[in-house]
């Protein structure tokens, strides 16, 4: 594998990574709408507390 092909295929793991976090965080805000405890939205998506209280806030 080149230089460039290990570059890209880190470049893609990255952005994807990225993509399910702001998937997880989108799926927080709807729980969170739904009324569902913040304990249960850190449970199921695996963000931690502060992350959820920081949704909440928005």
């Amino acid at each position: 594998m080149t230089i460039a092909e290990q570059l890209l295929k880190e470049g893609m793991e990255k952005g994807i990574e990225k993509g399910m976090e702001k998937n997880k965080r989108e799926v927080a805000k709807e729980l969170l709408k739904d009324g569902i405890e913040v304990a249960l939205v850190v449970k199921y998506t695996k963000l931690s507390f502060e992350e959820v209280e920081d949704i909440l806030k928005q």
